[in-house]
């Protein structure tokens, strides 16, 4: 299945989830209801005005269903909000601890590895990464409601026990997770199950408060009857709502639990066809059942995040929320013969950094030499790759894309890799990627900008490592600077701002914007300044659509060359196919002048607030302007993979094993 087609089963799945939590909401309404009308019946059973169990109370009833419905709406508002943005407060409740990118931990330094060409290969930033020290079961879990926030977590037995070869299979299978929606559903279905949780605890407050009422009154007959009938009311009613309250924790875990199993045998299928390595991820699970911990969590919040783990994560459950392990192998190894891996920890050592598969890899062509690389830069290279084979893998990356991202990562000066996981090196690295040309009379007007605004030893720092970075190829150049955000992600709220303003100052100095200067702010601001998620996403009208669509095809038909600017355009209008743009007639394409990356940034911003349903529509309407002269240069990739990214759709890298279909 397709990125876009699981997204839209998401979304189905969605709508089914709210309607069958609605109906497990308006059984707890009617449920308190009756347990109001008892606790009436009961407490006025010999008063002149007593209550009829069986009579109807439109007004108890109204009370009752603005009372329980607010505190389940509150509830689920209050902990999604808890929940949502940044995935670490996940991580953070289940006793993560953040693996720092300069970590000289083996294991975590193999783990750090896996999880940055996972990341390179999908076409998604580095995302945080959490180890729960406390936790020797095998397991792991992705957290955060979209690319962009998410984290991955794992226990320390996962990274102690599976090879780098199970590991992959691992990361891969949570990478399919952050890729394919399932987070923001793991967070609603969280939310939900929390207001619902809280009618319980209403009910356990009131039991204990009933529990420490004196039963008897030392005034009157009459007052001590009534303060008796107070406490055995409080408790009778508190025992209800707790009973009420965990048995629709229930039926909604029952509910929880269907539709993870289900987004668990899709996220192995997607593991396998990522890598395109079945052990790994078969061999993950048979060490989980032969393991003495299995995948056991131990974590206080581990049953609210069951769902969101790799495998099983607690030790009894009425319902389970992953499917049996027998089930998932056999659906992977069909030859499976029920007998788990029993053998102990696995053995790591240096070697397991780079995988050894790559060593062999060759692509068709050569490499561009530093030369070609500064002719890139400028717009002017040109080769024969096709994007749409590229959006066609969106969240559906295969091995040669690992393949890919690893032949980048060993291909980079082993310096830069090591300096780009601290944070003092990450920055030089970032500030040196934006220096202008060593001919270029900017350069040292740049330089002397770092020398006065950033941290001390920065501006000599980047001097010592310009040689290397000018030496990068282009394709390098985005991957290195998204390897650096997990570093810059520890910088001080005050350090942020004023990194942020020193990388506009040094964009500026020129006075122009190339793409890659885009890119790169634009993925610095949207990770690092901006890591949360809005929640409300407002829906994005007609007619704005299509002058944000208008305004990004014309910017993607000018910056493939003037000549073919206009006839790009019409081919990209024509290859349109989304039903909420009225293509009556074909609209003027937009003069270069006016296609700046501020106005280009606008638009792109609205343009992500359209339906996922239209999405794949419009990224195919922007290749088809791409590819309609037979040519892609660097410029157009890139910008069509940040034009990705900011739909929500992170891209894997273009292969330029791939030919243009000329069909």
């Amino acid at each position: 299945m397709d990125f876009f087609a699981h997204q839209d089963k998401a979304r189905r799945n969605t709508g089914l989830l709210v309607f069958y939590f609605v109906i497990t909401v308006l059984i707890i309404m009617a449920t308190v209801y009756f347990a109001v009308m008892a606790v009436l019946a009961f407490s006025t059973a010999n008063k002149p005005h007593s209550v009829d169990f069986l009579s109807f109370h439109p007004q108890i009833l109204l009370g009752v269903i603005l009372s329980v419905g607010g505190v389940i709406t509150a509830g689920s508002l209050y902990q999604t909000w808890m929940l949502s943005g940044d995935g670490s407060s996940v991580a953070l409740q289940l006793g993560g601890i953040k693996v720092q990118p300069n970590t000289t931990d083996l294991q975590e330094r193999i783990l750090l590895n896996v999880v940055e060409e996972m990341a390179i290969a999908s076409g998604t930033a580095v995302p945080p990464v959490y180890v729960l020290e406390n936790e020797q079961g095998i397991n792991a879990f992705a957290a955060g409601t979209s690319p962009q926030n998410a984290v991955v977590g794992v226990t320390r037995g996962c990274i102690e026990t599976l090879t780098r070869e199970e590991l992959q299979g691992v990361i891969a299978h949570e990478f399919s997770h952050i890729l394919n929606g399932d987070m923001r559903l793991n967070i609603r279905l969280m939310g939900l199950l929390h207001g619902i949780l809280l009618i319980a605890m209403i009910g356990y407050g009131l039991f204990r408060i009933a529990s420490q009422m004196p039963a008897r009154s030392s005034g009157k007959d009459d007052d001590a009857k009534g303060a008796a009938a107070l406490v055995i009311a409080m408790f009778l009613f508190g025992t209800m709502l707790l009973g009420i309250g965990y048995t629709g924790v229930f039926f909604a875990g029952l509910i929880q639990a269907a539709v993870s199993r289900q987004r668990e045998f899709l996220a192995d299928a997607s593991a396998v066809q990522f890598t395109r390595n079945p052990l790994g991820i078969a061999g993950a699970l048979k060490r989980i059942g032969g393991w003495k911990r299995k995948s056991i969590v131990q974590a206080t919040y581990a049953k609210e995040a069951s769902h969101l783990f790799f495998s099983q994560g607690l030790a009894a459950q009425f319902f389970a929320t992953h499917p049996p392990l027998e089930q998932r192998i056999r659906r992977i190894e069909p030859t499976f013969n029920g007998q788990f891996q029993t053998t102990g920890i696995a053995k790591h050592s240096e070697s397991d950094i780079v995988d050894p598969r790559t060593l062999g890899f060759q692509r068709s062509g050569s490499l561009e030499s530093s030369s070609a690389h500064q002719a890139a830069v400028a717009g002017v290279q040109h080769f024969e790759a096709n994007p749409k084979v590229a959006v066609d893998h969106i969240g559906n990356p295969e091995d040669e894309h690992i393949l890919q991202a690893n032949r980048l990562m060993q291909e980079i000066d082993p310096i830069l890799v090591s300096e780009v996981h601290e944070p003092f090196g990450a920055l030089a690295i970032i500030y040196s990627l934006l220096c202008a040309p060593e001919a270029d009379p900017v350069r040292g007007n740049q330089l002397q900008m770092i020398f006065e605004s950033a941290p001390k030893g920065i501006a000599e720092h980047c001097k010592k490592l310009l040689p290397k970075v000018d030496a990068l190829l282009v394709e390098q150049r985005l991957p290195l600077a998204c390897m650096a955000l997990p570093a810059l992600d520890q910088l001080s709220n005050s350090q942020t701002g004023a990194f942020r303003t020193l990388v506009r100052r040094l964009i500026d100095a020129d006075r122009r914007w190339t793409i890659f200067e885009y890119a790169l702010q634009r993925f610095i601001t949207r990770r690092i300044v901006l890591r949360k998620d809005d929640g409300y996403e407002p829906k994005i009208s007609s007619d704005a659509l299509e002058k944000s669509f208008v305004q990004v095809l014309s910017t993607l038909a000018h910056v493939g060359g003037n000549t073919h600017a206009q006839t790009s355009f019409e081919a990209g209008w024509q290859a349109l196919d989304v039903a909420i743009i009225d293509k009556i007639a074909l609209p003027k394409t937009i003069d270069q002048d006016r296609c700046t990356l501020k106005q280009f940034d606008i638009a792109l911003d609205r343009l992500a607030n359209v339906d996922m349903q239209y999405k794949r529509g419009i990224l195919d309407a922007f290749c088809a302007c791409i590819v309609h002269d037979q040519r892609s240069t660097i410029n157009e990739v890139e910008l069509l993979r940040v034009i990705s990214d900011a739909l929500g759709c992170p891209m894997p890298p273009v292969l330029d094993l791939a030919p243009l279909d000329r069909s």
